[in-house]
């Protein structure tokens, strides 16, 4: 009976030790807990852009409460009203701010926090987004499209605003369009037109959207002009030096393959300044862009590059500032450089007898040694094949030569 008697008080006392430790505990934490507040945003993202309204949430997890939270928008504070108290380690407060008033631009945001010990450890973040309240207007800076055969189509659009998306839909093939600068407003692509798309009249269109998803199409004629390409009724090459070169040379299906692949990977940016140079003191041109050739190794193809003759082994260089993607020894272009100018422009270089002291990945100015003029791979003579493909397709480079693109 005794013994029984002791269970209520041990159940007390059990009970007073942990009310005692609670306290204690928690008295202790109130006054020495001096670790900032850990907040983020839901739905929200440093740069984003938003009409008419800015909404996003406030949430935290932290080891110790929040006793309020703050939103101050261009150095004004917003009403949360209630939600601004939360008293509480998790949460999520929405935030809806009316930006319809606002101009378009940037704009400035703050969110603090304060927790509920005795250091009131405090946090702020700041962030920048945009409002764009303003109807979507574009329009082509030349909306007369004419181009030649093997030549580049250059399209620049003009819109009111920067854009999320601008593409250009030619021939069933999509293009994409950048700024043609930094913070600009002009929005340009490349379109090549192969050497034997025939010479009719097509229908573009322009597909844009901003940054608050409204979106815009345009559209508009483009005339295919006919080339008047040469003819050559070829050339041959020693069945001894064929044979020779493959092997000791990759096929030339590898590198069509990794063209290919490092387009995928071309930077959406212009590396280029200004015109593309000779890539050699050339003497004269022996083969132009697109001429037709028959030989008995390769039958009928049209040549779609430029053949530049100078001195045997003569220094061949950039002829724009790029990155080198490609330096190897294929069967039919011999020994081969590739450089990336950025959107997806490539020139390449054929024939070289000899490599500069360049590696993959290098990125070369317009003017830097990349070879010597030579014959290696399908030729007859020394001499520099050049060509230049937009979107892995090649246009007569003399063309981007005289104009600024």
């Amino acid at each position: 009976m005794f013994a029984n008697s002791k269970v209520p008080f041990i159940a007390i006392g059990l009970v007073v030790v942990c009310c005692f430790w609670f306290v204690t505990s928690s008295v202790y934490r109130y006054f020495s807990y001096n670790l900032p507040p850990q907040i983020e945003l839901a739905n929200f993202s440093s740069g984003a852009t938003f009409c008419r309204e800015l909404n996003f949430a406030v949430c935290a997890h932290n080891m110790y409460k929040i006793s309020e939270i703050k939103v101050v928008v261009d150095g004004k504070d917003v009403d949360l009203k209630n939600a601004r108290w939360v008293g509480s380690k998790n949460f999520e407060v929405p935030v809806v701010v009316d930006v319809s008033g606002f101009t378009d631009g940037m704009h400035q945001l703050e969110v603090g926090a304060v927790d509920a010990s005795h250091h009131k450890n405090k946090c702020s973040n700041k962030f920048e987004f945009y409002v764009d309240n303003s109807p979507l207007r574009a329009a082509f800076i030349d909306p007369i499209f004419k181009v030649e055969q093997g030549h580049t189509l250059h399209i620049k659009v003009q819109a009111n605003k920067r854009l999320a998306k601008a593409e250009v839909d030619f021939n069933a093939t999509k293009y994409e369009c950048f700024p043609d600068s930094k913070n600009s407003t002009v929005y340009e692509c490349f379109i090549p037109i192969d050497c034997e798309l025939p010479p009719i009249e097509y229908v573009l269109s322009a597909n844009l959207e901003d940054c608050v998803k409204n979106v815009l199409k345009l559209a508009g004629q483009v005339q295919i002009l006919a080339a008047d390409f040469q003819k050559q009724r070829g050339f041959t090459v020693k069945k001894e030096k064929l044979e020779e070169e493959k092997e000791i040379s990759a096929s030339q299906k590898v590198l069509d393959e990794a063209l290919a692949r490092w387009l995928d990977q071309s930077p959406k940016e212009k590396m280029w300044l200004g015109r593309f140079e000779l890539p050699i003191n050339s003497k004269r041109m022996t083969t132009p862009f697109g001429e037709i050739r028959m030989t008995s190794e390769l039958g009928r193809y049209m040549h779609k590059g430029v053949d530049l003759i100078d001195n045997p082994k003569a220094v061949v260089w950039a002829s724009q500032r790029g990155k080198v993607i490609i330096k190897d020894r294929f069967a039919i272009s011999g020994n081969t450089v590739v450089l990336d100018h950025g959107f997806g422009v490539f020139t390449l270089y054929f024939h070289l007898d000899s490599f500069a002291d360049i590696q993959i990945g290098d990125l070369v100015k317009k003017g830097n040694p990349i070879g010597r003029l030579g014959m290696t791979g399908y030729a007859n003579g020394y001499h520099l094949h050049w060509e230049l493909r937009v979107n892995n397709i090649a246009v007569d480079p003399i063309e981007w030569t005289k104009s600024i693109y």
